[in-house]
């Protein structure tokens, strides 16, 4: 009986144990799989995503103080109006990012110069939006000057989880390698296929390590996220928009102007952000200056903002059409921010904007933007409401 056992224990161990431990430990993959997953939670650590730089130029974002970021991905932006989605929709990305350090990947970026860094973070965007019945396309260009906080250069972020992946593999490590040399020095066949079994008890460990160390690797970076979300930011924006028909018959395209701004945030407490921005936009012969502050309390999740703008106007279709509007049949205001020309400043206007909305992030890369802007005269009288809405989605 025990030869038959005995026998049955080597078939066991030939057939079903040996080729488990005939490969290698497979340490070097285990740290290979896990510190991908750090990197691509690294990447996707952005504290908001931002709206699109050609929407924010057209004026068709729902908060008109935008707040400044940087998304190392391709995004489109959705604006919602009538409660559907318009076919209004604009896209951007980072050409130096995706092709170059995205491709390098995150050892390149963070030994990279500072200027480089900043450099990285320069967006190209396009969009297009129907206001006050005109097509309008805008194309901009935005650069993040400067960034508190960097993800996918940050130490404490990246200590972090390399220490995890440490603390997680070392002692699995140990322990195996320790049986592997008592295993070299076993004295029997009996004792060799316990320790055998103890190996391959501590590889099942080391199975489950790996998932407990992604759900720990999704804590620390949910916790970076908390506590970052309003770090101080500027960034610098310059676009042109044109106005086009869209007939059967023919297509007409036209200059209408161009704009630039600097909008910039900072941090207050741990669920505050102060944000302003000054824009300039220029129209045929006539200049539109804004002014605006926003305050914004919540988290990297959702959060809540009230905003107060400034705007001094002098394209206004009070003016009546400038002779170099090939569109002004089809003008029917609405919004009332279209580029269509007038002529120059006859008259000139100031006038108010408060508005209150929020924005929500569905996931990690989906964002729900909304907002009722209330538009007041010079003399703060009420002129209008506006409802405004916008889907964000990272192209991941």
């Amino acid at each position: 009986m025990k030869n038959w056992f005995t026998i049955a224990a080597v078939i066991f161990f030939t057939v079903i144990l040996q080729p488990l431990f005939a490969q290698d430990d497979g340490f070097d993959d285990y740290y290979e799989v896990v510190e991908s997953a750090s990197e691509e939670m690294i990447r996707e650590s952005e504290f908001h995503i931002p709206s699109t730089p050609a929407f924010s130029l057209l004026g068709v974002t729902p908060e008109m103080v935008t707040r400044p970021g940087v998304v190392q991905d391709f995004k489109v932006d959705w604006r919602i109006k009538n409660y559907n989605l318009a076919p209004d929709l604009a896209l951007e990305a980072q050409p130096l990012w995706v092709l170059y350090y995205d491709r390098k990947g995150l050892d390149a970026y963070r030994k990279a110069t500072p200027f480089m860094k900043t450099l990285s973070s320069l967006s190209l965007s396009f969009g297009t939006a129907k206001m006050d019945g005109l097509n309008h396309f805008a194309y901009s260009v935005k650069l993040n000057v400067y960034r508190e906080k960097d993800p996918l250069a940050d130490p404490l972020l990246i200590k972090n989880m390399a220490n995890e992946l440490a603390e997680i593999e070392r002692p699995i490590k140990e322990n195996i390698e320790n049986l592997k040399s008592e295993l070299d020095t076993a004295s029997s066949r009996a004792i060799r296929l316990l320790i055998r079994e103890e190996i391959f008890k501590a590889r099942e460990l080391l199975n489950v390590a790996r998932r407990d160390q992604k759900l720990r690797l999704i804590d620390i970076q949910r916790e970076y996220m908390e506590a970052n979300w309003n770090s101080d930011a500027v960034d610098i924006a310059f676009g042109r928009v044109s106005t086009y028909n869209n007939d059967l018959d023919s297509f007409n395209i036209e200059k209408a102007g161009i704009g630039m701004w600097i909008n910039g945030s900072k941090g207050i407490g741990n669920n505050g952000l102060l944000t302003g921005i000054a824009k300039l936009k220029t129209i045929g012969e006539n200049r539109d200056f804004m002014l605006g502050l926003s305050y914004r309390f919540g988290g990297y999740r959702f959060s809540f903002y009230g905003e107060l703008v400034y705007e001094s106007i002098q394209n206004l279709s009070e003016n009546g059409f400038s002779e170099d509007e090939l569109f002004a049949d089809k003008y029917a205001r609405d919004l009332g921010n279209g580029w269509t020309k007038f002529d120059e400043a006859l008259v000139g206007v100031s006038q108010w904007n408060l508005t209150y909305g929020g924005d929500f992030r569905l996931s990690n890369g989906i964002l729900l933007n909304f907002s009722l802007r209330t538009r007041l005269d010079q003399n703060l009288k009420f002129k209008k409401l506006l409802p405004v809405a916008n889907v964000t989605c990272l192209m991941r």
